[in-house]
């Protein structure tokens, strides 16, 4: 029976007992036209709506009612090596269409004001994984047919809705106040298992199992925002504050594992595990501190953002059961962008920046799921009017290498009582990479 339960290694994410959208990073989709452009390095630029989300005190220093529509193409996919028990790997891949952002302002005096809507997530995945492999006979078990398969429906979404103040104090500096609320809501339907074939000499033997997990997770913030921005000549400066916190929570997740291969194995006659795990505890987030410089001679423009998170401890942290809560770590992502003028009318815009990963991978939590893969994007856009109106056309790629821990499978072996994952000296941690693309339009009106 060895054999048998040496080729049951199946998905090694049934169970991720926290999925907030792509909760291991802060960047998932850049905010609107002229920033992505920059790569993000907007704080200290801010001259189109999209300043109220990224530096509301931009605001001061444009003039009459707008509007701004961002509209993008996103694709999306994560690769785990190694995850089948012969070596192969498991992909991940979304793909969606999502309305980036929408503003508006006027001004009255010395003051601006304006709201905005802005989607900072969002993807749809279908997969539908297999993997399958022969077991030789041994001297103590019969030839074996193996196939493990994956089942992984998710659909995630992250909305945030602002409304913004801005403050000329003279033509040189302004200050800018946000109240922004946002959104999230996360439904994943997942299964993962083995089907095996015993070629036993009296007849073939069918069994296996399968882990079924459905989460859905609605989650509700609030992040006051308070920023600040110089211009004087050539050179502009912009800083940003944001504390967010959690308003309320709504987490259930109902798990099945329907394991006949038990009574095989030990002749049990309990084969169907339940378990359901729900939760109200809010998850604390981290405090943003955005600064940036920028400078503009001729048409060209150079910007350069920094974007620190603070590190987030849990209080009660409990490693014996699966966690239902993160610990951060501290990050910090850099953006650096450049305009550079083709004539009057038209621009050509260049960013780099960085997405880095918030987890923590901690080998003493037994169920913990994680995350760890490092980030780098660059993005490309054109600049032009049509009929006097701004837009602006391009894309953006990320890609980076990093770590996975999949320890919650050794959750289903705690729910059932049996070893159906084979251990390993890496502490269930592999390699993985992600790879994203991204293609938007912009115009102002």
């Amino acid at each position: 029976m060895s054999r048998l339960k040496a080729g049951l290694l199946s998905c090694l994410f049934i169970l991720s007992p926290n999925v907030l959208a792509d909760q291991y990073h802060y960047g998932n989709l850049l905010v609107g036209g002229r920033a992505i452009g920059y790569g993000g390095a907007f704080i200290a630029v801010a001259d189109d709506q999209s300043a109220m989300y990224y530096n509301p005190a931009g605001l001061s220093f444009q003039s009459g009612a707008k509007s701004a529509s961002v509209n993008t193409m996103a694709f999306e996919r994560t690769r785990f090596e190694q995850v089948y028990s012969n070596g192969d790997d498991f992909e991940r891949s979304s793909f969606a269409v999502v309305p980036g952002f929408l503003g508006i302002s006027t001004e009255f005096d010395n003051w601006h004001i304006g709201s905005y809507f802005t989607v900072t997530d969002f993807s749809q995945e279908r997969v539908d994984s297999a993997s399958s492999y022969s077991l030789p006979a041994t001297t103590i078990s019969a030839p074996q047919q193996v196939t493990e398969s994956v089942v992984y429906d998710f659909d995630n979404a992250a909305y945030r809705l602002g409304g913004v103040a801005a403050y000329k104090v003279n033509e040189h500096f302004s200050l800018g106040f946000a109240l922004n609320l946002q959104y999230t809501e996360t439904v994943l339907n997942q299964s993962s298992g083995a089907s095996v074939v015993i070629n036993a000499l009296d007849g073939d033997i069918f069994t296996g199992f399968d882990a079924r997990r459905r989460i859905t997770e609605k989650q509700f913030f609030i992040a006051p925002q308070v920023s600040m921005l110089y211009r004087a000549d050539a050179w502009r400066f912009g800083a940003s504050f944001t504390s967010t916190a959690s308003l309320n929570r709504n987490y259930r997740s109902n798990n099945v594992i329907v394991a006949p291969l038990v009574t095989l194995l030990t002749g049990s006659l309990n084969t169907t595990f339940r378990d359901t795990v729900n939760t109200d505890q809010d998850q604390k987030q981290p405090l943003k501190f955005s600064v940036g410089s920028a400078y503009e001679a001729n048409g060209w423009l150079v910007t350069g953002q920094i974007n620190y998170f603070t590190k987030v401890d849990l209080n009660n942290k409990n490693s014996t059961e699966v966690p239902l809560n993160r610990e951060l770590k501290q990050v910090t992502n850099y953006a650096l962008g450049i305009k550079i003028p083709i004539n009057n009318d038209a621009s050509v815009k260049l960013g780099i920046f960085t997405d880095n990963s918030n987890s923590l991978i901690d080998l003493s939590q037994p169920f913990q799921r994680e995350e760890a893969i490092d980030t780098t994007g660059l993005s490309i856009a054109y600049e032009t009017h049509i009929k006097s109106y701004p837009l602006t056309l391009g894309f953006y790629v990320k890609k980076g290498d990093g770590k996975v821990r999949y320890a919650d499978v050794r959750y289903v072996e705690a729910v059932t009582g049996l070893s159906l994952y084979p251990e390993n000296d890496t502490f269930d941690v592999k390699p993985a990479s992600k790879r994203s693309f991204v293609l938007f339009a912009s115009m102002d009106f």
